[in-house]
């Protein structure tokens, strides 16, 4: 019992560990991508995450413009603390709302049973705060 109790004390320990480099890791790929815009207004960063119980996750990082276009795209997928963020340039110059749209379809081609990839979810929710936060922004400088 005493081993059991020492082998899940290392198991804690080491998570803990684990989850420090990984959020030291966001933070700095983070900053980087904020360095390319800081000075710079009408520009914001929206993030979106999707968790998996059993399966890869993602962490989808956007800079948006004003007009609601995503001016850079980085996604992280995966399922160790080994993965990286990527640029996704396919997303460059997209309307957020475009994305939102061609995710809505992809979802309905899938089977009904089967989920949609982690970054596709991740993505959609940074694009679904971009038009959120932007929309409300906009409606607070008319009045």
């Amino acid at each position: 019992m005493e081993k059991l109790a020492i082998v899940l004390c290392i198991i804690l320990i080491v998570q803990y560990g684990l989850s420090f480099i990984q959020i030291k890791y966001y933070r700095k790929s983070m900053d980087s991508l904020i360095d390319d815009y800081r000075g710079k207004q009408g520009y914001h960063l929206f993030s979106g995450m999707e968790r998996r119980k059993v399966g890869p996750g993602a962490i989808a990082l956007i800079i948006v413009d004003e007009s609601y276009i995503i001016q850079k795209c980085h996604v992280l997928g995966g399922v160790s603390i080994l993965s990286k963020f990527k640029e996704v340039p396919a997303y460059d110059g997209k309307h957020v709302g475009t994305v939102l749209d061609e995710h809505h379809m992809m979802k309905k081609t899938l089977k009904k049973r089967k989920k949609a990839p982690a970054v596709m979810q991740a993505l959609s929710m940074a694009a679904e705060q971009a038009l959120v936060s932007i929309s409300k922004k906009n409606i607070t400088n008319v009045n």
